[in-house]
C-alpha cells in the first residue's frame, strides 16, 4: 500500500525430529553409571517480505544483495515495475525463500556412588545445545546452533539425623559457537554466533531444622563467565571470525547478565500456639552484571549494579486454610533486571547520536517497588 511505510510478511517453519535414552547399570550396590544419547535432525526455513516501500527507501547506494523491501524485490525480478513482482500471501513479492538442515549426536556420561545412607557424590559429562535458524533480516547469513559441555562433580547429603541437607556441585562448562542476539536496524533483533566461551562455576545449598520451630535455607552461586576467543561479529566460511583488529569483544570479556556471585538466605519461626502463627524473613543479594557483549555498546548502556531484596510473610494457619500477610521488596529497592534500547545502542543510545534524548533512550526494567498483599488459601 503506498502508505504503508514498513512491511513484513513471514513464514517461519521450525521442525525438530529425534531420538534419545539412557541406561542405567549398577555396578556395585553403591557405585552405578549412566549411558545417555540423542539423536537429532533439524530443518528450518523461513520466507516471506519484509522492508521499506518504495516511497520510504530506495536503498540505491547498498549493493544488490542487500537490499530488501520493495528495493529487494526489484533485484530479484530485474524491475522496478511493482505489476511485473508475483505478490505472495498479500505482501509485493517473495522476496527471500531461505531453509537450513542440519543433524548431530549428543551424549551423557554419569558415576554415581552412594557413600552411605546419608551421602551420595556424582560425576557427570554431559551435551547440550540449541538449534541454528534464520535471521528475520533475511539478508543476514544463518546462525549455527550453539552446543555446551560440561563437565561437573556434585554431592547431596544430609547430617544431624536429617536435620541438616547440604548439596553443591562444581562445574565447568565450554559453550561453543553461542547464540548472541541483539537489537539491529530497523527495531530487528539479529542472531549470531560470538565464538566460544567457558563457565566455571559453584553453587551450594543448606537447608537446616534449628529447632522443630525454626528452620534456615541458604544457597548461593558463584561464576566465572567469560570470552574464550575474541568476539568479532561475523563469520568466516560459515564459522565465527576470532581474528580481527578491534573485536567487539575482546577475549576475557565478562559475559553479560551474569554476576560474580549471588546468594539468599531465609528463616522461618512457627509457634505451637492456637492458629499455629508463623513469620518469615527472605533476603537475596546479586552482584553487578554487564549489560551487553559489546565493549562499546555496554559502555553506552552502562552495567546494571548490583541489588539487595527482603520479602517478608507473616500470617496464621488452621486445618486446611492459612491467611498470611505479606511484604514484597521491603527496602524499595529498584533493582534492575534489564538494559535496553527501541533502537541499535549507537542510534538510541548515544548522546552524540541521538541530540534530541540529551541522556540517550536507555531503559531499565526495574524490579516491583514495595508491596503488600493479603492472601487467602485453603485446600479441599
Amino acid at each position: 500500500w503506498d502508505d504503508t511505510i514498513w512491511l513484513t510478511k513471514q513464514i517461519r517453519t521450525d521442525k525438530q525430529t529425534a531420538i534419545f535414552g539412557e541406561l542405567t547399570f549398577d555396578f556395585t550396590d553403591k557405585l552405578k553409571g549412566t549411558f545417555g544419547l540423542r539423536h537429532f535432525q533439524n530443518d528450518n526455513s523461513l520466507e516471506g517480505f519484509f522492508g521499506f516501500g518504495y516511497g520510504w527507501s530506495s536503498q540505491g547506494s547498498k549493493p544488490p544483495e542487500e537490499r530488501y523491501g520493495e528495493a529487494g524485490c526489484a533485484v530479484k525480478y530485474g524491475t522496478t515495475d511493482p505489476s511485473q513482482w508475483p505478490t505472495w500471501n498479500g505482501a509485493p513479492c517473495q522476496q527471500f525463500g531461505k531453509k537450513v538442515s542440519e543433524s548431530g549426536n549428543l551424549f551423557k556420561y554419569n558415576l554415581t556412588y552412594q557413600i552411605n545412607d546419608n551421602a551420595m557424590i556424582y560425576g557427570t559429562y554431559s551435551e547440550g545445545y540449541r538449534p541454528g535458524g534464520i535471521n528475520r533480516r533475511a539478508t543476514l547469513p544463518p546462525y549455527l546452533s550453539d552446543y555446551l559441555d560440561n563437565l561437573e562433580f556434585g554431592w547431596k547429603t544430609t547430617w544431624f539425623e536429617n536435620r541438616l541437607v547440604f548439596n553443591g556441585a562444581i562445574f565447568q562448562q565450554k559453550w561453543n559457537d553461542f547464540q548472541f542476539a541483539f537489537l539491529g536496524a530497523n527495531g530487528l533483533t539479529d542472531i549470531k554466533n560470538a565464538s566460544q566461551a567457558e563457565v566455571n562455576g559453584l553453587e551450594m545449598d543448606v537447608n537446616w531444622a534449628a529447632t522443630y520451630n525454626f528452620t534456615v535455607g541458604a544457597g548461593m552461586g558463584w561464576y566465572d563467565a567469560k570470552l574464550t576467543a575474541n568476539y568479532c561479529g561475523e563469520l568466516v566460511n560459515g564459522q565465527p571470525q576470532t581474528n580481527c583488529a578491534i573485536p567487539d569483544a575482546p577475549k576475557g570479556t565478562r559475559l553479560p547478565v551474569t554476576a560474580e556471585f549471588k546468594g539468599n538466605i531465609n528463616g522461618r519461626y512457627e509457634w505451637d500456639v492456637a492458629y499455629e502463627p508463623f513469620l518469615q524473613l527472605s533476603y537475596l543479594y546479586e552482584g553487578k552484571r554487564r549489560s551487553d557483549l559489546s565493549v562499546s555498546d555496554n559502555e553506552i548502556l552502562g552495567d546494571m549494579p548490583a541489588y539487595n531484596m527482603l520479602d517478608l510473610v507473616t500470617g496464621i494457619a488452621k486445618d486446611n486454610w492459612r491467611l498470611s500477610f505479606y511484604v514484597k521488596n521491603l527496602t524499595d529497592e529498584r533493582a534492575q533486571f534489564n538494559r535496553y534500547t527501541m533502537c541499535p545502542i549507537g542510534v538510541c543510545g548515544a548522546n552524540d547520536v541521538a541530540p534530541n534524548y540529551p541522556d540517550g533512550q536507555v531503559y531499565e526494567v526495574v524490579s516491583t517497588p514495595r508491596t503488600f498483599g493479603l492472601r487467602f488459601t485453603q485446600d479441599f
